[in-house]
């Protein structure tokens, strides 16, 4: 598919809804419905849930919305194909201008090992990301969220300087594979703000390709 021929990604045309009481530092933006962009989003502070638009309202001011975005899907053949239509879509500049992927979340959809064609998809999908300059986190099961609506799931706080014991309820304390996932999410995305930042600043010079 040729870049004229590849239409916009679904975007808000104002800012976010629902956005939390303090800006995001970045938007989990979910490339197909259930991909558990609500859930990831309670469990982090700092992120918000863009459902499965983009933001398009972008900026560095308050009013304005983060233009970090990190792609979320489950581990089935069309989260696999709808993910690599959307950093096609990116590659294509189909996507709201300033926007940066900064990183593509897969979330299982099961307990059970990936079908070796779901694998080769997501290898090649993780593999277009890199080329993107994006990086790739991987979500294994959570049965302890099968239960819980996201309004019910405990957040992770950067600002906590010890990680309390995971004592196994998930309404208090996030599973250690989403704490240690926030984590790697959240050094990505203040670098990333940080370089933004640092290049909007007058007199900056843009990096040499």
């Amino acid at each position: 598919m040729t870049a004229l021929s590849m239409p916009p990604v679904p975007m808000w045309q104002r800012a976010v809804p629902n956005r939390p009481a303090r800006p995001p530092l970045l938007w989990l933006v979910g490339v197909h419905g259930g991909a558990g962009v609500s859930s990831l989003a309670a469990s982090m502070s700092w992120a918000g849930d863009a459902g499965q638009r983009w933001p398009a309202r972008i900026g560095l001011a308050a009013d304005m919305d983060s233009p970090l975005v990190v792609l979320v899907a489950r581990t089935h053949m069309r989260g696999m194909n709808m993910l690599h239509r959307a950093l096609v879509a990116h590659e294509q500049h189909a996507t709201p201008a300033g926007s940066e992927v900064v990183g593509m979340i897969t979330v299982a959809d099961s307990a059970r090992p990936l079908p070796n064609p779901v694998e080769e998809r997501r290898r090649d999908v993780e593999d277009l990301a890199y080329e993107l300059g994006a990086q790739v986190w991987r979500l294994g099961w959570l049965e302890q969220w099968r239960a819980l609506e996201p309004h019910e799931m405990a957040a992770w706080n950067p600002s906590v300087s010890s990680s309390p014991l995971d004592d196994g309820d998930p309404t208090r304390t996030p599973p250690q594979p989403v704490r240690h996932l926030a984590e790697l999410i959240l050094t990505t995305a203040r670098a990333a703000g940080a370089r933004i930042t640092a290049s909007a600043q007058p007199g900056a010079r843009n990096p040499s390709p």
